[in-house]
């Protein structure tokens, strides 16, 4: 893929949190495996990473050894990108106000700056997150901005998700958030 092709996708910490350091297996199935072959994939692919502060602190805390070294090459070769989605956050409130209870709020808002940055770039996230999908999903009926996300899931798809970002992580409707999480509820 050429970089005129690159996407912009929203990496978020739990992909660097689940890198598998020891025992890397390129063929593996493991969960530190997946998420480390996305990353290879998204690096091969010159696609380009998405941060907002929070996100970029989350990474200095809680990336292994691999995922740290993987964003320092992806910073040397100019291929991560800074945005607050600041004109987003609006959005918050009353994407929050619309879940059922006070434990799914907190959830939501720990995680919507990736929403942020997303909507204000490619619309597109990578997680391992299970439940960030479906308060999104269930918060597009009040804030229909969200269905505008797309998300991949290493964990949950495995090698699906590394195919789709190897393919130019393009945004079918099978991707779109409220579908990704309608096909794919644990």
């Amino acid at each position: 893929m050429s970089r005129l092709n690159s996407k912009r996708l929203v990496l978020d910490a739990s992909l660097a949190l689940g890198s598998n350091d020891l025992m890397f297996n390129p063929i593996g199935d493991a969960s530190g495996d997946r998420n480390r072959k996305c990353l290879l994939a998204v690096w091969e692919e010159e696609h380009v990473a998405v941060f907002n502060r929070l996100l970029r602190q989350e990474w200095r805390d809680h990336a292994s050894r691999s995922a740290a070294a993987w964003l320092r090459n992806m910073t040397q070769k100019h291929r991560t990108l800074d945005n607050e989605g600041d004109d987003f956050s609006p959005l918050l409130l009353p994407a929050c106000d619309c879940l059922p209870n006070d434990g799914e709020k907190v959830a939501l808002a720990k995680d919507f700056h990736l929403v942020q940055s997303a909507l204000a770039t490619g619309q597109l996230i990578l997680s391992n997150e299970v439940r960030f999908p479906r308060y999104v999903t269930w918060a597009c009926v009040a804030v229909p901005e969200l269905a505008q996300l797309y998300y991949g899931n290493p964990r949950i798809e495995g090698e699906d998700c590394r195919l789709w970002i190897k393919a130019g992580a393009e945004k079918e409707p099978d991707r779109r958030i409220d579908n990704w999480f309608a096909n794919h509820q644990p």
